[in-house]
């Protein structure tokens, strides 16, 4: 990403729609990519025994048709559109957030659907039906939402990169980074109630101390920086980050070389299928980068707008008013004024 010089606010507005483009294309690439891969998440046979089947099992099969094919196809026409009128960040936002929507939630109802009651399934299909369901939950729904928390951690370093002076990227990071570190952990204290083993121990460890780098900067992230000081930091969490995850990974690959067994049922998943879903996360993650940072970008533009509304008039000096005893209440006391 180019760096914007300081006051050049008239080239902002294309190096951001730059730079959207750049991450909606990587994420529909992936996304592409995923689904090739890992081809449809389940197939359903029936033999109806020469009897026409019943309104409840048709609607069934509309059910799994539409919430299988539906929300990816609408998903990826609403990104390319976006991509289309990439030059009108109005229109390409609202695009993307509804791209955003159909691949992250549209899947969904599918999951919701009790599919094996309106087909009438005996308890044997009804086991196959559930399987084919908790598949699709794995490659499809569980990637989207994993990566919503590092998108928005990574949103607060593009906001950094495009709003130096903004303290709203070290806010983000308050908020994402303590938020997607117990996500991480929840594994790390399974694995440590049921086998603790040192080397996976601490490299889930790492891998879940990967969001509390940049809770580490904050300090700097508050900060109103000049954009060269700006674009170096955001390097150092980035390039810290990369570090510890794959230290981490290097570490929990140990471990599993250790294991006959685990390389015996990991035998059993072809990489090919591992790669299929790394590239669904990435999409989903950079997709979600994006549709946070036009939001957070969104925000603080309609704050200042409403501070300007505000000066002089009762309203706002009521709200400063307000403000100031809540924000001295929660202020740390050694901040506190004397």
């Amino acid at each position: 990403m180019s760096d914007v010089v300081a006051g050049d606010a008239q080239s902002l507005p294309q190096a951001y729609a730059a730079w959207r483009l750049r991450t909606l294309a990587g994420s529909l690439l992936a996304s592409a990519v995923g689904l090739y891969v890992q081809g449809p998440t389940g197939e359903f046979r029936a033999d109806f025994e020469g009897e026409w089947p019943s309104i409840w099992l048709l609607l069934g099969l509309a059910a799994i048709l539409i919430g299988a094919v539906g929300p990816p196809l609408a998903g990826s026409g609403l990104a390319l559109a976006a991509i289309w009128k990439w030059r009108r960040l109005r229109t390409s936002s609202r695009l993307t957030r509804a791209a955003w929507v159909m691949w992250v939630l549209g899947p969904m109802p599918l999951l919701l659907v009790p599919i094996s009651h309106l087909m009438g399934l005996n308890l044997t299909d009804s086991l196959r039906t559930s399987a084919h369901q908790v598949r699709h939950l794995i490659t499809v729904t569980a990637p989207a939402f994993l990566a919503l928390l590092p998108g928005t951690l990574r949103a607060a370093l593009i906001v950094e990169r495009f709003l130096p002076e903004s303290r709203a990227p070290g806010q983000i990071a308050l908020l994402a980074a303590p938020a997607c570190a117990v996500a991480y952990l929840i594994p790390l204290g399974v694995v440590a109630q049921l086998a603790y083993q040192p080397w996976l121990y601490l490299g889930l460890l790492l891998l879940a101390s990967s969001p509390v780098v940049p809770l580490l900067a904050v300090h700097w992230l508050l900060q109103r920086n000049a954009p060269g000081q700006s674009a170096q930091l955001v390097r150092v969490i980035v390039v810290v980050q990369v570090a510890v995850s794959a230290l981490g990974l290097v570490l929990v690959a140990r471990w599993i070389g250790d294991h006959p067994l685990l390389q015996e049922l990991l035998g059993h998943v072809k990489p090919i299928w591992v790669v299929g879903l790394a590239a669904k996360m990435l999409a989903s993650q950079w997709l979600t980068t994006v549709v946070v940072t036009d939001l957070v970008v969104s925000l603080l533009h309609q704050g200042r707008e409403a501070a300007r509304s505000l000066t002089d008039t009762a309203e706002g000096d009521t709200l400063a008013h307000k403000l100031d005893a809540l924000g001295t209440a929660l202020r740390p006391a050694r901040d506190a004024p004397a």
